[in-house]
């Protein structure tokens, strides 16, 4: 199933606690890739704020393993002021809270102070795609990347950076909204598995990602561009930050992780 046929079950007006699909074939390891597990609570979530009011940031928590099948989100708004709403979601799957995550959702405010946001980066080498392998997560089926700085995972590389490009795979009727950015950011592997010999698992423990508003449309089939790096790694937890840049170049995402590895 394709990312914005699984999008199509929040087309509707819903209550704010709902019965969802979680589907099939966005595996990653015993769960649901961690990018569709955010996208499905925020697509749930934004059905209760105000269309001009864009996303600004949202933390994520991954409680517990998000399987395929029924699902409960539930969305709360906390506060909402003139400017600024506070918000809440999180994903139940057999009485068990799997995904927890806040949102601050900001309107355009007059302001003097204005500082430009660094431009994505301009690539020297072409990139290596990364061709579909049985060793990647199922998930992965579903974007096309092209690394082009860093180090290929389980390679044994020494690079604390990674970056290249990515799209969703055979989506170009679809349109990128905040959605399909959450996916798109959180589809690259963590930097930490470039630098290892061998197989071993990882996962996102936490999760929070600042927004800058779109000002145009872009389509699935553009290429976005992505640059992450390790800032400290030890005890098994890793701290990663990364950007990531619209077709046009502009700064739409920062993000910051802390990844758990197992090896």
């Amino acid at each position: 199933m394709k990312f914005a046929d699984v999008m199509q079950q929040f087309a509707t007006v819903a209550a704010d606690e709902r019965v969802i699909d979680v589907p099939a074939h966005w595996g990653q390891g015993r769960a649901v890739f961690g990018g569709m597990a955010a996208a499905l609570g925020m697509a749930h979530l934004q059905g209760a704020i105000p269309a001009d009011i864009p996303l600004r940031s949202v933390s994520v928590s991954f409680v517990a393993p998000l399987n395929s099948g029924e699902a409960t989100v539930r969305r709360q708004i906390l506060r909402q002021g003139k400017s600024v709403v506070q918000a809440q979601v999180e994903i139940v799957q057999q009485g068990q809270v799997a995904l927890v995550a806040l949102a601050s959702f900001g309107a355009p405010r007059q302001s003097a102070l204005q500082v430009a946001a660094p431009r994505a980066p301009e690539w020297q080498t072409p990139g290596i795609r990364l061709p579909d392998s049985d060793m990647a997560p199922e998930f992965t089926r579903h974007f096309d990347y092209q690394i082009q700085q860093g180090n290929a995972p389980f390679s044994g590389g020494k690079s604390r950076t990674l970056g290249g490009q990515i799209r969703l795979r055979g989506e170009a009727q679809s349109q990128v909204g905040v959605p399909e950015l959450l996916a798109l950011v959180d589809a690259w592997p963590p930097v930490s598995l470039g630098l290892m010999q061998g197989p071993a698992p990882a996962s996102s423990l936490t999760w929070t990602l600042e927004l800058l508003p779109q000002t145009q449309t872009f389509s699935g089939s553009d290429w976005w561009s992505y640059l992450a790096n390790i800032e400290h790694g030890a005890d098994g937890y890793h701290h990663i930050e990364a950007k990531c840049w619209a077709p046009d170049g502009s700064l739409m995402a920062i993000s910051r992780q802390t990844v758990t590895v197992f090896a």
